[in-house]
């Protein structure tokens, strides 16, 4: 008899409009969560995979006076997002830029560099040691300009490690 009492007003409650009752409403959140999460994996999936290191806004950058980098010095340029050393056959230009997804890389502790992003490895030369990076750091072109009287490095010109200019 309790049944019949409740049915009229059941029936009255579902002509007024859907309600959602609180177990559909978290199965509803819970699906978007899920769609959501779904869609940010993707995402990062596809610039993962096609990624591509960000270019300089010109490619041909100052770095000063060649005495700035004293014999067996390894120094950071982030106008240039390069490292400028000094050995023992001259100075050399070494992109900072991990050929990975394009952080910049910074000395090890060990020697060396370090990806912050994801441990990628690299020796002094910029050879890629471990990954996620596969691909080495390049060298790059690096000049000395008598016109400008300083040095110069062309981000878009990598040249073979063994490179060095002497002055």
């Amino acid at each position: 008899m309790s049944k019949d009492h409740h049915a009229p007003e059941q029936e009255a409650a579902g002509k007024k409009g859907s309600r959602v009752n609180r177990r559909s409403f978290l199965t509803l959140l819970a699906q978007g969560s899920a769609a959501a999460a779904v869609t940010a994996v993707i995402a990062q999936t596809v610039r993962f995979l096609s990624f591509q290191p960000p270019d300089s806004e010109s490619s041909i950058v100052p770095l000063g006076q060649p005495d700035s980098y004293p014999r067996d010095s390894l120094a950071y340029v982030a106008e240039a997002r390069v490292y400028v050393g000094h050995d023992g056959n001259g100075l050399y230009a070494l992109d900072a830029v991990c050929p990975h997804l394009g952080c910049l890389v910074e000395p090890n502790e060990d020697g060396g560099f370090i990806c912050p992003c994801h441990d990628s490895l690299f020796d002094d030369e910029g050879r890629a040691l471990s990954g996620p990076a596969t691909q080495p750091l390049p060298h790059l072109y690096l000049w000395f300009d008598q016109e400008q009287a300083q040095l110069l490095v062309d981000r878009s010109e990598p040249v073979e490690p063994a490179v060095r200019l002497i002055i």
